[in-house]
Parts: C-alpha cells; sequence; structure tokens
C-alpha cells in the first residue's frame, strides 16, 4: 500500500462515510476528508483527519490540500455548471501543492442516449442532458490534468444513507397494492444499473491504491453483471421486507415501458441494456460482497426502521 495522504473532496455523504468507515486503519496511506459545506455528525467519530476548505478561496484550497498524495473528488455536479468552474480552478492548484494522482467519480449517465445494449469503457458517450453534460464536461477536464487520473463511471449507488431506492420503498409500504403492481407491470425487468456503496467505496479505494489501476482512464462500477438488478427483482425483495404481497400482474409489452422513459424525459431508450464489469475485474478487483447479499441487507435496514423487522 502507498504512503502518503489521501485526500477526499466531496466525502461527505454517504459515499464518503463508507470510503472513511472501511479505510484500512494499518496502512500507510492516510484518509484526510474536506468538508467545503455541510459537516455531518459522522465526522466527529471518524478516524480521518477533516480540514474545512473554502473552494472559492485558492490560497485556503492550497492550504487544505498541502501534503496531500493523491485526490478523490466525489464532487457531484448539478447541472448548472458549478463543478465544471469548480474543478477547472481547482485543476492548476493541484500542481502546485504535489499531487500525484487524482481519482474522480463520475456516472454512468455520461453514455445518456447511446443505443449500445452492453456498454463498456470505450463506448462513445451521447449525454443529452445538462446533468449528463456536466459530467462529461467535468470527465474531459480530468483527462487534461497532469496528474495520473482514473474515472470512475458509477451507477446508482444505493446504502445507509443514500436516496436510491427509498422512494420505491415507500410507496411499498405506504400506497395501495394496486399502484406498486401497476408499476411493476410496466417496468418489469428493466435494467436498474444499481451498485451498493459498500463496492462503490471498495472500487474507490482499489483505484488509489493498486498500481494496476493507475494505467486505467476509465472504469465502470456498477453491479450491473448480476441478472437480478432489475425493477421487479428488487421490487419483489423490498415487498417481502417490508411485509407486503402485492398481486402478480403480466408484464407489459416493452413498447410501453420505453414510451413511459420517453415521457419522462430519459436520455436513454434501451431499458436492458447493461453496464460491463469487466474492466475492474481484468485489473484483478473483486468486491467483498455480491450484489444480491447487499441489497437484502439493505432491505432488512429500510424494514428495521420502519420497525417492520428486528435487525
Amino acid at each position: 500500500m502507498p504512503a502518503g495522504i489521501v485526500t477526499v473532496l466531496g466525502g461527505t455523504g454517504f459515499v464518503g462515510h463508507c470510503l472513511a468507515k472501511s479505510w484500512p486503519s494499518d496502512g500507510d496511506a492516510r484518509l484526510r476528508i474536506l468538508v467545503h459545506r455541510s459537516c455531518p455528525s459522522w465526522l466527529e467519530d471518524c478516524r480521518a483527519e477533516i480540514r474545512t476548505v473554502d473552494l472559492e478561496n485558492l490560497h485556503d484550497v492550497e492550504k487544505a490540500l498541502a501534503g496531500s498524495h493523491v485526490l478523490v473528488d466525489l464532487l457531484r455536479p448539478g447541472g448548472d455548471g458549478w463543478l465544471t468552474t469548480q474543478i477547472r480552478r481547482l485543476l492548476p492548484v493541484l500542481a502546485v501543492v504535489g499531487i500525484e494522482r487524482l481519482v474522480h467519480a463520475s456516472s454512468i449517465d455520461v453514455y445518456g442516449a447511446s443505443p449500445v445494449r452492453l456498454i463498456k469503457e470505450d463506448t462513445a458517450v451521447d449525454p443529452r442532458t445538462p446533468y449528463e453534460c456536466e459530467h462529461r464536461d467535468v470527465e474531459l477536464l480530468i483527462e487534461q490534468a497532469q496528474q495520473s487520473a482514473t474515472i470512475l463511471r458509477l451507477g446508482a449507488v444505493f446504502g445507509e444513507g443514500g436516496r436510491n431506492l427509498v422512494a420505491l420503498a415507500d410507496e411499498l409500504a405506504e400506497a395501495p397494492v394496486w399502484r406498486p403492481a401497476l408499476r411493476r407491470a410496466l417496468y418489469g425487468r428493466r435494467r436498474l444499473h444499481l451498485v451498493s456503496v459498500e463496492t462503490v467505496a471498495e472500487a474507490i479505494r482499489f483505484a488509489v491504491l493498486s498500481p494496476a489501476a493507475r494505467a486505467a482512464k476509465y472504469l465502470l462500477v456498477t453491479d450491473d453483471g448480476a441478472d437480478e438488478n432489475n425493477f421487479a427483482f428488487v421490487q419483489d425483495r423490498l415487498a417481502a421486507a417490508l411485509g407486503r404481497s402485492l398481486p402478480r400482474l403480466p408484464e407489459l409489452p416493452p413498447a410501453l415501458l420505453r414510451l413511459a422513459m420517453k415521457l419522462r424525459g430519459r436520455s436513454s431508450m434501451y431499458p436492458y441494456r447493461r453496464f460491463s464489469a469487466g474492466g475492474l475485474a481484468e485489473l484483478g478487483f473483486r468486491s467483498s460482497r455480491n450484489f444480491v447479499e447487499r441489497l437484502e441487507r439493505f432491505c432488512t435496514m429500510l424494514a428495521v426502521r420502519r420497525g417492520v423487522a428486528r435487525q
């Protein structure tokens, strides 16, 4: 494990929390978290070094990054250009303070309207929405960095503290049974491209600490290799955990699903496309748990919080 300070920017959310909890305490790579906005309570018990930073003050940014060897960027765009501006201002500072490596968390959303059914790292991107386009704009800036850089394109991250799947669980717990039953009939085996926050944290550590990852410009981080990563399976597991029994309606024709996605403004009209996990696997990455195990754990956690089940 390389020695030095690994600094995380934008890591006060649930991904940063999971990364901090799982960061090895017996290695030479020390973790530092920069707080630029919110300061959640979990930071009080965090083993990492905590520093506050004003991103609008480049001198303050330089001081906060001093001594760092690797920067992990977890800042997320809003589609308004804020992140693009911040990264453009930040990159020259990285060279000044001696950052050697950059790991940036992007999104599979950059593939947008791509018609490719099995997407890999080298598949051409086709962003359409402002959110997708800003992700891609930031990627292009990272590509120009002087440092060795790896860009992780994350799937839809779920886990403790995250919002993905929470709305679906709320509907299952509170709505009349016909509503989620109809939704299952419509969405059926539509791919969800979910990835557990634990797998994301493991992938970030791998990108930072593994020499094999240094040569990778882009890496996809999803659990899309699991056949169970689809709407019907996930809804069924959530319903079981929450103690709800839903009527099984026949799945509606895929054309209706594509129409529904179009009406919702989705870039992709291909509900069954998949994202390959081959890039990470070829470099030697293996997650410590599979998708179903982590989904079941998350479903149980949601049920416990609602008083439906016991831990």
